[in-house]
């Protein structure tokens, strides 16, 4: 029930970005949350033919005090959009094709966050996936567990 309250919830927060073939295949990709029994979500960065990062999953969903671990090719770059970042860091590059955020206990009383969190029930993050001179950017929610 859990699940699918939350599962709701996500619905709710997806922002429309036009319809085109990309967005119907993006839709059907999965949610990827922290993996059952663990604070950790894992999201693999894929490369397509042309070296351009491409979508596994369609969104990140992380309650405070969790992280997300991103593993991909040898060099990426996970990129905080706007200079809003879960982190204390806006770039986070990948060491030996791993970048790991973690998402502080407190962040839904930070005061950058407040509102957002009072309005929205859950916080966005905006990033970008760059890897071999290329963009990608999936979003990141902060839900209150």
């Amino acid at each position: 029930m859990k699940k699918i309250l939350l599962a709701l919830n996500i619905s709710f927060l997806l922002i429309s970005s036009g319809c085109n073939a990309m967005d119907v295949e993006t839709k059907k990709l999965p949610v990827s949350y922290a993996i059952e029994g663990t604070n950790t979500a894992v999201v693999g960065i894929a490369l397509d033919k042309t070296g351009m990062p491409k979508e596994t999953v369609r969104e990140v969903v992380l309650f405070p005090g969790q992280r997300v671990v991103f593993a991909g090719p040898d060099e990426f770059v996970i990129v905080f959009k706007n200079k809003k970042t879960p982190s204390r860091k806006i770039e986070n590059p990948s060491v030996n094709g791993v970048v790991v955020i973690n998402v502080p206990v407190g962040i839904i009383e930070q005061p950058a966050f407040t509102e957002e969190f009072r309005k929205n029930n859950a916080l966005r993050f905006e990033y970008a996936i760059r890897a071999n001179g290329k963009e990608l950017d999936p979003p990141m929610i902060i839900k209150r567990n």
